[in-house]
């Protein structure tokens, strides 16, 4: 499959997991006896998308598929809360109390979900790829997991069981931290069979750069030189036939100017002949 097409597919998964996981977590259940919702069968694998996405797309992409699930579940909740706030009809029996108790969520909760899904998955990309760029991919994947999962609980636990007994919080939060490890093993285990290894590519404008600088001065003068030389035999060699006329053109000058000096002389030589006579 193309990578376009995987992120994609991610980015949607990831915005169906939390919308289910709003809709599931006003349950409670028992799981190795300890009180937990019931989304810590979906949630975490937001985690997983999450790191899915960074790593077919990258960092911005990562982020905008938070954004975009955030956005996603605000807008279905106030979707929600409008039509649940209609009229009922009375022509016909009206079966919507039954989708509003199937389906009935409290905003604050949903509200702090999603402030507390932001939180846990930036701090997961900011965990993640700081310890990948030391070489530590793996202590990077297993802290930021755990970390994100641990703040989600956190935050989400203090503002929505906000009145209740610290003990009763208290319990829910350790509940909530014993998933969370049991499910940092199944992520990192899914998450190293669905990666795509990445692949170094050096660029061949940096090697031209390298082996230029490798080169002294005086080869990088020679080289000039070189290609310069050809300039200047070519400007040498136009103006030849110039110069040879103009070489032509002085020498008979110079042949005129013999014979009318040496005329002359031969009419003085005549005279003086004559008046010795």
């Amino acid at each position: 499959m193309n990578k376009e097409f995987k992120k994609t597919f991610f980015v949607c998964l990831l915005a169906v997991l939390l919308i289910v996981s709003n809709i599931v977590g006003a349950k409670y259940t028992n799981f190795l006896d300890v009180t937990i919702g019931v989304d810590f069968v979906t949630f975490p694998f937001t985690f997983l998308c999450t790191l899915l996405i960074l790593n077919y797309g990258g960092k911005r992409d990562a982020y905008r598929g938070i954004l975009v699930a955030s956005v996603i579940q605000l807008l279905i909740t106030i979707s929600y809360a409008f039509i649940v706030s209609l009229g009922n009809q009375t022509l016909m029996p009206d079966k919507g109390m039954y989708v509003d108790v199937l389906f009935k969520v409290d905003e604050t909760k949903i509200l702090t979900s999603v402030l507390a899904f932001i939180l846990s998955h930036c701090s997961l990309i900011y965990l993640y790829t700081n310890f990948k760029e030391l070489g530590k991919e793996l202590y990077g994947l297993v802290i930021g997991l755990l970390g994100a999962m641990i703040l989600n609980s956190i935050v989400f636990l203090v503002i929505t069981l906000n009145g209740y007994e610290p003990i009763f919080i208290i319990n829910i939060l350790l509940s909530n931290i014993i998933v969370s490890v049991i499910m940092v093993i199944i992520i990192t285990i899914l998450f190293y069979i669905l990666k795509e290894n990445e692949e170094k590519v050096v660029p061949i404008k940096k090697i031209e750069k390298k082996e230029s600088k490798d080169l002294s001065a005086e080869e990088l003068v020679a080289e000039k030189n070189v290609v310069a030389k050809p300039k200047k035999t070519i400007k040498k060699t136009a103006p030849k036939k110039n110069v040879t006329k103009k070489t032509e053109s002085k020498k008979t000058t110079v042949k005129k100017n013999e014979t009318a000096a040496k005329t002359p002389q031969k009419k003085k030589t005549n005279k003086t002949t004559k008046t010795k006579k």
